[in-house]
């Protein structure tokens, strides 16, 4: 079976997976679209596939069978529903939706969707949290105490989303994300405090702080921010601790296994993410496109659920309203 897909979105992100389409066997890129009239341009000459400008013309194409959508997030609601309504297998970048209202909207449409509806939250797919996981699930370490997360990175990255999206539902929604995933319950109440600085101008927060309690009783504390400096010597800094009634898990990512020292610099290049070997795409981004394109061609669903994506953006939203109140508020 050849799987026919199409790109929405070629920005640096569906770059990658565009990139990592044409290394899967069985796999042919036909279709991206692109908006820009310069990057299209840019598309098509790399490519050599079709390329829209118009997501809509482009979803209508009946010759593709499976979309990755990695529009910015406040409008992934349109391009879901026309996806929907042309039957098409779906690969939405994470958030689920900028606002709460649209993330309602869109579960309820794929809920019950009869092909292939999935959120990119890569971290699933990333063997360190997988393997926590695991353990969680063995009982290997008992029952979660505690979490402790943290997701730092340059500020180049939030001045490509101005009005687009924000530090919340951009960033720290992965370690949400995972963190509901390890509970295997319901998040209950939030209080969370932000800072805004750097990006004051923008509307857009430079720091948030937040507390999640689940209904087992265990606290999760998350940590983001997005304005470190330029200069800053990995694209991300993220630690996860995970204290348990029998032990300890760790996850610390900024020294990635590799370095770089020269006399401008000292460099933590990406080794998990979506880093290039041999020309070609590897890490966490590309075990979640193949874990999608296994999905599509055996008829099973994603291990990441519409549910579960609402679940994170009911977080997301609810981390918004305890800054705006000032208080501890109920998910």
């Amino acid at each position: 079976m050849s799987v026919k897909v199409a790109v929405i979105g070629m920005g640096q992100m569906g770059t990658h997976h565009a990139n990592i389409y044409r290394k899967i066997p069985q796999v042919e890129l036909v279709a991206a679209c692109e908006y820009n009239d310069k990057r299209r341009a840019e598309v098509e000459q790399e490519f050599g596939c079709r390329v829209y400008k118009d997501y809509k013309e482009c979803l209508a194409d009946p010759e593709i069978d499976a979309v990755s959508i990695v529009l910015p997030d406040n409008i992934h609601r349109e391009a879901v529903e026309y996806a929907v309504k042309y039957k098409k297998h779906i690969l939405l970048e994470k958030p689920l939706a900028k606002e709460l209202e649209d993330g309602k909207a869109l579960y309820e449409l794929t809920k019950d969707y009869d092909k292939v509806f999935t959120v990119g939250f890569l971290l699933r797919f990333d063997p360190r949290f997988a393997m926590i996981k695991e353990a969680l699930d063995k009982k290997e370490l008992g029952d979660i105490i505690h979490m402790y997360c943290r997701r730092n990175s340059p500020i180049i990255g939030p001045r490509r989303y101005i009005g687009a999206s924000d530090l919340s539902m951009h960033v720290m929604i992965h370690d949400i994300d995972y963190t509901n995933w390890f509970m295997g319950c319901k998040p209950v109440k939030v209080f969370a405090k932000s800072r805004s600085v750097l990006l004051a101008e923008h509307n857009m927060k430079d720091v948030i702080y937040a507390i999640v309690t689940y209904e087992n009783g265990a606290i999760a504390c998350l940590e983001a921010c997005w304005v470190l400096p330029e200069n800053s010597p990995t694209i991300i800094d993220d630690k996860v601790e995970i204290v348990t009634t029998n032990g300890v898990a760790y996850v610390d990512s900024c020294d990635q296994g590799v370095r770089f020292v020269s006399p401008e610099k000292i460099l933590y290049p990406d080794s998990r993410h979506w880093y290039y070997c041999n020309g070609l795409p590897q890490g966490d981004l590309a075990e979640e496109i193949m874990a999608f394109i296994n999905n599509v061609v055996t008829g099973t669903k994603s291990i990441i659920t519409p549910a579960e994506a609402l679940e994170s953006l009911k977080v997301v939203d609810t981390i918004e309203r305890s800054i705006r109140e000032g208080r501890e508020v109920e998910v």
